[in-house]
């Protein structure tokens, strides 16, 4: 029973949170998405602090160092994303992912809070 659903896992490829069965379709859609991420490279802003530069008041361990900056194609995708509001503010707008329901089960919690406080 184990082996056969870790088969039909290892079948399943994820690309964008949508599950694919058919490697071709993947090897199409990732050639895009790396075609994108050039573009993306191209068009976004360079750090503020150049490579090699030691980042200091970051270590906030007793015995541990000061990072090194490093290269903005070093530093993963996602976290040029991070300071793009609008990309941000997309995250809740979309159903599809994970800070969209959190929204709406917050709100619908404030809610719920609001309406006790106006029976009493």
């Amino acid at each position: 029973m184990l082996s056969s659903v870790r088969q039909t896992l290892r079948q399943r490829i994820c690309v964008r949170r949508s599950y694919l069965h058919s490697t071709s379709t993947v090897a199409n859609q990732t050639t895009s998405f790396s075609a994108e991420g050039t573009t993306q490279a191209q068009s976004r802003k360079p750090s503020s602090v150049p490579a090699g530069v030691t980042l200091n008041g970051i270590n906030f361990l007793k015995d541990g160092k000061d990072p090194i900056a490093l290269e903005d194609t070093e530093y993963p995708m996602w976290l040029w994303d991070l300071l793009d509001e609008k990309k941000q503010k997309q995250k809740t707008t979309k159903p599809t992912h994970r800070q969209f329901h959190r929204k709406k089960n917050r709100d619908a919690i404030k809610l719920e809070n609001f309406m006790k406080d106006k029976k009493t």
